[in-house]
């Protein structure tokens, strides 16, 4: 069972445990996740300011609630909430024009995060040769994933503990569906999504002549081709040629599963089908709750062994 936690402005709590409609998306393409509630309640509700859930004892999500409504009818009072998790405080804030000269991630936190409510990271601490530029309009995420990208070659996460995660490292956890809680599962195949090769120019005014092959597309026979240019860090590196290269060959199957119950499993979280060798990456996860019970349906992708 699944217990909500609000806090009004005043950080009064207060606890639902029954909702009518829930809606809870986890998506790799958005770095927020996205809860949509709707309650029955007695009366009037105070102005709220956050959201936690939990199933058990487990936090599941975190957030600050985006919008409140309050609806009365006959039929009685029902309160609405959408919010996104933390996040959404990066998303949403606008970062200071300046330029850092050998940033690390300690000079950042205390700069940009901490003010901000982020109080821990997890990564590395050492500082990187050469200058982040913040540009007008940047919000702080795109700092962080600037940084990340072009200094640590990772993608960022901010985990449901509010910890900001840059090693770029996914959770080797495993969820194993039973068959009795699958209530429908397919497999598709995109070859759409396949680069057969990537050439890179590596210096200013060079030749592209750094060839990087898929060997899943050539299996298949398919030919499309990209020209990318790293001689400038803040275009990419040549790892992250290889890194595009590795997920667009991951992305080529994807697993789609519904499931009766709740499982809110982090993104990255292996996936296994209960009797079959096959292990898949969790990319997205969407719970829904309403009057015809709860599903929770699951996109991963296939795990290279």
């Amino acid at each position: 069972m699944l217990t909500f936690i609000l806090k009004d402005i005043h950080q009064h709590t207060v606890v639902l445990h029954h909702p009518l409609k829930v809606s809870l998306s986890f998506d790799d393409q958005a770095p927020a996740d996205y809860l949509t509630a709707v309650f029955a309640v007695s009366g009037k509700v105070p102005l709220l300011s956050s959201i936690e859930v939990k199933q058990e004892e487990e936090r599941i999500f975190f957030g600050y609630i985006d919008e409140q409504t309050e609806e009365s009818s006959q039929k009685g009072h029902l309160l609405s909430v959408t919010a996104r998790s933390l996040a959404a405080v990066l998303l949403d804030n606008e970062a200071q024009p300046q330029q850092y000269c050998m940033p690390s991630m300690p000079l950042l936190m205390q700069r940009h995060f901490i003010p901000l409510g982020f109080t821990k990271f997890k990564g590395s601490s050492s500082a990187y040769s050469g200058q982040l530029t913040i540009t007008k309009g940047m919000s702080e995420w795109a700092v962080l994933q600037n940084f990340c990208r072009c200094f640590v070659q990772t993608e960022p996460k901010i985990r449901r503990s509010g910890v900001i995660d840059i090693t770029g490292q996914a959770p080797q956890e495993m969820l194993v569906l039973s068959d009795n809680s699958i209530l429908s599962c397919r497999h598709v195949y995109r070859p759409y999504v396949l680069f057969s090769d990537i050439w890179a120019r590596t210096r200013v005014g060079g030749d592209y002549s750094m060839p990087f092959i898929s060997p899943k597309a050539q299996k298949l026979g398919i030919l499309r081709r990209r020209y990318v240019s790293v001689a400038d860090s803040r275009n990419g590196t040549v790892l992250s040629v290889k890194e595009m290269l590795h997920k667009t060959e991951a992305a080529y199957e994807r697993l789609q599963v519904t499931c009766s119950g709740c499982f809110p499993a982090e993104q990255g979280t292996l996936l296994q089908l209960n009797g079959q060798p096959e292990i898949y990456r969790i990319r997205t996860i969407r719970y829904t709750l309403d009057s015809t019970g709860e599903t929770t349906s699951i996109e991963a992708e296939r795990k290279e062994i």
